[in-house]
């Protein structure tokens, strides 16, 4: 008989390697390119995907060329315009509606970062939602 602690440790394993997957996925069908890693955290109320060396050649070269700014600010409309299917990975594979969503940028080193914040949050109550 398998420790049901370690059966949870496994599912919460397998959730995160699927939002990981399933991120990735749409962010290549999307904007052309994905990252070549990308990591997922689950905490309480909060599900982070971290993603190296995601920007595509054309983002480098805006960088290189001092548009960071605009670099980052383009890739967070990206997501905001695929937000919803990105939220619905989340929401899938965790059996929790996403309450917020939120996504960031940096060129150097090259990171993504995307933030869905979960129902039941501590962080806002009732009346705020």
């Amino acid at each position: 008989m398998q420790d049901p602690q370690h059966e949870q440790t496994e599912r919460l394993g397998d959730t995160r390697r699927a939002i990981s997957r399933s991120i990735v996925t749409v962010l290549k069908e999307h904007l052309g390119r994905g990252p070549v890693k990308a990591k997922t955290y689950l905490h309480e109320d909060s599900v982070l995907v971290l993603m190296y060396n995601g920007h595509t050649v054309a983002e480098e070269t805006l960088g290189a060329g001092g548009e960071g700014l605009g670099v980052a600010s383009q890739r967070v409309k990206a997501s905001a315009a695929i937000s919803e299917r990105l939220i619905a990975i989340v929401e899938a594979e965790t059996g929790r509606k996403v309450i917020g969503f939120m996504s960031s940028s940096q060129q150097d080193p090259s990171l993504l970062s995307l933030v869905f914040v979960l129902d039941s949050s501590d962080l806002i109550s009732p009346d705020d939602a």
